[in-house]
């Protein structure tokens, strides 16, 4: 069963520092007021368009095994299967944070409003990914009111697209949980519609089997080395 819910864009917006720090600028440092308030210009023009929304549906291993595998493009060995496979429980997910804020990214750098443009486009996407460790700590939540998560345990994120989960596995994904009924489609290049979503699997389990080291033939091209952030939390318990 499917479970879709809104989500307070106050939950998701980020402040000052954190937008300054995904353009590797430092707010105790100087920074010219023009490009701060180009900043906070863009982080209202987030709080004013944003329309988070979330879809979220359990699913057991076997049902996702034919979704992992996808279109066969996988490589392997990889380590999301080995995750999935030791995880005690899962869910597919698919979340949004709506058109309009891609819309107006568009708009702003037509306009020739590129620090503008370039600061709500930083900001939509670190606000999407806060969408994901939303849900973790949902999905979370959700297992230890059923009683079927450990103190050691951890829930993390898996979309295709990232170690070695080839992304035209989202086609697969897609067809299980059916992301338009939160206005998410899917190009035939496989990258979603609005271009600021994000989509996968989370999977609860102990927390050893969310740690591997970055020694696939992928990792020397992935860009975000997330699973790094990942070992070091999961090593705390």
């Amino acid at each position: 069963m499917n479970e879709i819910f809104r989500i307070p864009t106050a939950d998701i917006l980020p402040d000052l520092e954190a937008l300054l720090k995904t353009q590797k600028m430092d707010s105790s440092r100087a920074i010219r007021q023009e490009i701060k308030a180009q900043a906070l210009q863009a982080l209202a023009l987030f709080d004013d368009l944003a329309e988070p929304r979330a879809l979220m549906m359990r699913i057991g291993r076997d049902e996702f095994a034919p979704i992992y595998q996808g279109l066969g493009r996988n490589d392997s060995p990889g380590p999301i299967e080995r995750v999935y496979q030791q995880g005690r429980d899962m869910a597919l997910f698919a979340a949004t944070i709506g058109s309009q804020i891609c819309v107006r990214i568009a708009e702003l750098f037509r306009s020739n409003e590129f620090v503008k443009g370039n600061f709500l486009d930083a900001a939509a996407s670190e606000g999407t990914d806060r969408i994901s460790h939303l849900l973790e700590n949902r999905f979370s939540s959700l297992l230890s009111h059923e009683h079927r998560i450990a103190s050691n345990d951890m829930v993390l994120a898996y979309s295709p697209g990232y170690c070695g989960w080839h992304i035209s596995a989202q086609k697969a994904l897609f067809a299980a949980l059916r992301p338009e009924q939160i206005g998410i489609s899917l190009r035939d290049s496989f990258l979603m519609e609005p271009l600021k979503s994000i989509s996968g699997v989370l999977v609860a389990g102990p927390a050893e089997i969310h740690r591997f080291e970055d020694v696939y033939p992928f990792c020397s091209t992935c860009r975000s080395q997330t699973c790094r952030i990942r070992a070091q939390l999961s090593a705390r318990d």
